[in-house]
């Protein structure tokens, strides 16, 4: 095998969040008294972090998306963890990796506190050697930091890992770690072939079947 270690983005490429995403997102941005952006803008805010989101689709200033970003995570950790669905095939995949002796990891912009209690709910955390969110801090701009340190958590060098993500945040927080990237096409940020294949992708996989082939080839 190619890779040692699998580190996964959470949002979109693990699990599918968004029922709980859009609802927090939605109720957030009427309760800070901004209109509602079409359904196309509000896809926006399931991958980047959440800040650039406020700030970027709804016209924020950097003190409002402060403060939409709190009330978000606290409606978020009351209403909208739970609301969402492991996607088909992933678990066995885990499974797989496991049984292979592959360490997995989680590498995600989401706050950490919020990833492990939903991995928890839907019994994955024993597939993962390490999970690795955001900080509490909410000024997070990018995924490279995050990425780094799943690398470290895993005691892993950064040439036997691999980030599997669904987003250009994923493949430019890989870029910067120095870590091989795999992008995926069923999730929230790259639509089809050609967006991903404007970054260097060593896979680009239509589904989980097709991603577990790659991996473990």
């Amino acid at each position: 095998m190619k890779y040692k270690t699998v580190l996964f983005d959470f949002d979109g490429t693990l699990m599918d969040t968004s029922r709980g995403i859009l609802y927090c997102a939605k109720r957030t941005i009427e309760d800070m008294g901004f209109a509602l952006p079409d359904d196309t803008a509000l896809r926006k805010f399931i991958g980047p972090p959440l800040k650039l989101s406020f700030v970027g689709v709804c016209g924020m200033s950097d003190e409002q998306a402060t403060k939409a970003v709190q009330h978000y995570r606290e409606r978020y950790a009351e209403e909208g963890m739970l609301e969402a669905d492991i996607y088909p095939g992933m678990e066995k995949l885990l499974q797989d990796l496991d049984g292979a002796g592959v360490t997995c990891a989680v590498a995600s912009v989401k706050m950490e506190t919020i990833v492990r209690k939903t991995l928890a709910h839907f019994k994955l955390t024993d597939y993962f050697d390490a999970i690795c969110g955001a900080p509490q801090d909410i000024n997070i701009k990018g995924k490279e930091a995050i990425v780094r340190e799943a690398v470290s958590r895993t005691n892993s060098a950064p040439a036997d890992c691999l980030l599997v993500g669904d987003s250009d945040y994923d493949a430019k927080g890989a870029q910067g770690a120095g870590v091989d990237f795999c992008a995926v096409l069923w999730g929230f940020g790259f639509d089809k072939m050609e967006d991903a294949a404007q970054f260097t992708c060593r896979y680009i996989a239509q589904d989980v079947p097709a991603l577990e082939r790659f991996l473990l080839k």
